[in-house]
């Protein structure tokens, strides 16, 4: 397997007859790991269905096997505990570098990930799986779905935050397989997510507003629905006179209603010829017949103010407010607790 220079390759030293005798990473791990690799290819296990070792080979092999991984492809530490899987429980206990998990499921589709030596990790739709089973808040787990889905990365998946990433998956691909393994522990969890999952999330400010807004409001959202994310649309000839752009991507979108929320980060927005730029990409879309709604940090951290912002999509969508669940107001701010925004009023 090809390794960057920066990081030295696995050794073959110590390679195992047959891979059910490897050392298999885990839930958040194994995200921590693909997300170190940053597009360095990782060969699928092959074959149909794939089982988990019965049991592990033991702590200094684990332990080992940590190390390896830690040298190959990560900047820094794996997070500890490590998560490794097991078919049945073993004699070999966890400890402070690792935990233990039993798995007995045999899975179908590209599930694990080779990173040589007989170590594999659980490819991200899996992973999602596995940390849906341990996830207690379903909105942490919607989230951590639209991280994978997305084009940032967080210390949510057990790395430093970084922009423009690589997706590690997208809502279709991790629909497929919790659809193609629906008696593995955590699918049925999984499933309520990818309700509402997006694709193409830019950072986690814009995860968290499209949540706001497009959760159900048993969730407590704002139930306009889970909006489309940084969602391409075509110039035409009178836009592209005001902007000389060919295209435009809208940060929250509804595209069947012409409406864009633009999320106004002090990074992106900063400046005498950002402003320019905005204004003229504003201008742009209204002439097309588009309502743009800016969105800054602070109306965000603001309960009223995003109060007001879903009143005028709302109003855009043509929706009215009809409110079916009990301590609505109540839930709201359990959300936005949730998804650690200020919920004072």
């Amino acid at each position: 397997m090809s390794i960057s220079s920066a990081h030295a390759p696995i050794s073959a030293s110590h390679s195992c007859s047959s891979e059910v005798f490897g050392i298999y990473f885990g839930y958040k791990t194994a995200l921590q790991i693909v997300r170190a690799a940053r597009g360095r290819p990782l060969a699928k296990l092959s074959g149909a269905r794939h089982a988990v070792p019965e049991r592990a080979l033991g702590k200094s092999r684990i332990e080992e096997a940590i190390r390896r991984v830690e040298s190959a492809y990560l900047d820094v530490p794996l997070e500890r505990p490590a998560h490794v899987l097991v078919g049945s429980p073993s004699r070999c206990r966890a400890s402070g570098e690792y935990a233990l998990h039993v798995c007995t499921s045999r899975f179908k589709g590209d599930s694990f990930l080779r990173l040589g030596d007989g170590i594999c990790a659980s490819a991200p739709a899996l992973a999602f799986i596995q940390e849906a089973a341990r996830c207690e808040d379903e909105i942490s787990l919607i989230e951590l779905g639209f991280e994978l889905c997305g084009t940032y990365q967080s210390w949510r998946t057990g790395v430093p935050t970084r922009y423009r990433a690589k997706p590690l998956a997208s809502v279709r691909a991790l629909s497929d397989y919790v659809s193609d393994n629906p008696s593995v522990r955590g699918s049925g969890k999984a499933a309520r997510a990818l309700r509402y999952l997006a694709d193409g999330s830019a950072s986690p400010r814009e995860t968290k507003q499209a949540l706001v807004l497009g959760l159900p409001m048993g969730y407590g959202g704002h139930g306009l629905g889970i909006p489309r994310m940084n969602y391409e649309v075509r110039a035409n000839a009178a836009a592209r006179a005001i902007s000389g752009r060919s295209s435009f991507r809208c940060d929250l979108c509804w595209p069947e209603h012409k409406i864009d929320v633009e999320y106004q980060s002090r990074e992106w927005h900063e400046g005498e010829a950002s402003r320019l730029a905005d204004s003229r990409r504003t201008n742009a879309l209204m002439a097309m017949g588009w309502t743009v709604i800016g969105v800054t940090n602070d109306e965000l951290e603001s309960f009223a103010a995003t109060e007001g912002i879903a009143q005028t999509i709302r109003r855009h969508l043509g929706k009215r407010l009809q409110v079916r669940v009990s301590d609505y107001h109540a839930r709201k701010l359990k959300l936005r607790r949730q998804l650690c925004l200020p919920s004072n009023e």
